[in-house]
């Protein structure tokens, strides 16, 4: 495969890259079975040895286990390169992702530019069209008797001809209208068809608007997203913000040569939900602690309120949906891995919501560039909105889901449900940190915890029926 990251995927990239994928699998697989049976060769080697009978046979059989011990070596680099070029491949791919989010959102560019001057020349046809309307048509020839009338009458022949003078003046007015009309076509078209000044950049500004942030200004343009609700509780005050999340399909995991924690890849159809619109905050959950008569969470001097909570388990998050289904009289849960994942991704392909690569002023990590980075969590709604409304799926803090963990997906539901089969030893968490790289943020990326874990980057957000 070409390692040029300007070039964009095309079909032949696609069909180089699996063709490699199976062949480097294939190797790994073979290197991995003559490890094994050389290491079996070791440890009946190794037993051999010590019933030796005589010096003579331990000698040959030291010499035959350092033999094999050399080719083990060999066969252990050889698996190391391998697992090298996996991996370089895989990140040669994630870069060609990156300059194909580019190419895409330069084409909307352009396609946005090419609607907004069709729109210009529509307007200015219109303007055209009325203009002629205003200067009805007149002969433009006199008989005699009328240049008679002209020569004796000017002032009534003038007042009869008044239609003539409001054709002059369009004929004035015209040509100028038309000029402008063709110029400003041609720029809008020259505006289009011109290259532009840099090259597609993939790390961008990203989209100011917020639905129902916290302190965020109103924004100018509002993208439509899925409704919002708030259930009232039996006190009379109101619960978590939830963003009703449309029935759908999706590739839920990854595809990877190197583990295989994130799949196989699957097709996952997902039942309408509610989804919180934020991470549940210290003042949600304190509220709750204070009615149960729990101790509350440990904040670790960073603030409470509408800072997301932390240093609950599993335990205490489950404990939280069920009282508030009690006291609203719903069906609160925690989300499934599956659902967490379908929201995250908010209908697009791309490792972000947003797409394939980092962006500006759109998450908090370890790495992201916020004023946030590697020291705190920020409050909920400081970063921009999926177009599924919801805020902080990639970063600030991770998020317990309900299902237990398996190392792979195989045998894991396909209808968007949980998944709690087995032992349930660790439980899913998703969606990285604030102290973790971009890279675990990533919308197929797992995380795993026993479910008694509390620690100071790792909270939830609640789902319902």
């Amino acid at each position: 495969m070409s390692g040029d990251p300007t070039r964009p995927i095309d079909e032949s990239d696609r069909a180089e890259a699996a063709s490699l994928r199976q062949a480097l699998g294939a190797m790994r697989r073979e290197a991995e079975r003559e490890v094994a049976r050389i290491n079996l060769q070791l440890r009946e080697q190794s037993t051999a040895e010590r019933q030796a009978a005589s010096a003579a046979e331990r000698l040959a059989l030291k010499q035959a286990l350092e033999s094999l011990q050399q080719t083990l070596g060999t066969k252990e680099q050889a698996l190391e390169t391998i697992t090298r070029e996996c991996r370089r491949l895989e990140d040669v791919l994630e870069d060609q992702h990156l300059v194909f989010d580019g190419l895409r959102k330069e084409v909307e560019r352009r396609d946005d530019s090419l609607m907004r001057a069709q729109e210009e020349v529509e307007r200015l046809r219109q303007s055209l069209l009325d203009l002629q309307s205003q200067a009805p048509l007149v002969p433009t020839t006199l008989t005699r008797t009328e240049l008679a009338e002209v020569r004796h009458q000017p002032g009534r022949v003038a007042r009869s001809l008044s239609p003539l003078a409001g054709l002059s003046r369009w004929l004035l007015i015209g040509p100028v209208v038309l000029l402008l009309l063709v110029g400003a076509i041609w720029l809008r078209l020259s505006a289009i068809s011109a290259p532009p000044d840099e090259p597609p950049i993939v790390v961008g500004d990203a989209a100011t608007t917020t639905a129902e942030s916290p302190g965020a200004a109103p924004a100018t343009a509002e993208p439509q997203r899925p409704p919002t609700t708030r259930d009232r509780l039996r006190d009379g005050s109101f619960g978590p913000l939830l963003s009703r999340l449309p029935a759908g399909q999706f590739r839920m995991g990854h595809s990877t040569m190197t583990a295989n924690d994130f799949g196989p890849v699957r097709e996952v159809t997902i039942a309408p939900f509610y989804l919180g619109v934020y991470e549940i905050t210290f003042a949600e959950y304190d509220r709750f602690a204070r009615a149960t008569g729990r101790a509350l969470p440990n904040d670790f001097g960073r603030g409470r309120d509408a800072m997301p909570v932390v240093g609950v388990s599993w335990n205490d998050a489950n404990a939280y949906v069920n009282w508030l289904a009690r006291e609203s009289g719903r069906a609160y849960r925690l989300p499934s891995e599956a659902e967490w994942e379908y929201a995250a991704r908010a209908g697009g392909r791309g490792s972000y919501w947003w797409g394939f690569g980092l962006e500006r002023n759109s998450a908090v990590c370890f790495d992201c560039g916020s004023a946030w980075d590697n020291r705190s969590p920020a409050p909920v709604g400081s970063f921009p909105a999926s177009p599924f409304g919801l805020h902080d799926t990639a970063g600030n803090v991770m998020e317990w889901v309900a299902d237990c963990y398996h190392p792979s997906y195989e045998g894991a539901p396909v209808n968007g449900s949980a998944r709690l089969d087995g032992r349930c030893a660790a439980r899913v968490a998703r969606g990285g940190a604030f102290n973790r790289p971009s890279s675990s943020m990533r919308a197929y990326v797992r995380d795993r915890f026993e479910p008694a874990t509390r620690l100071d980057m790792l909270g939830f957000r609640v789902a319902r029926d």
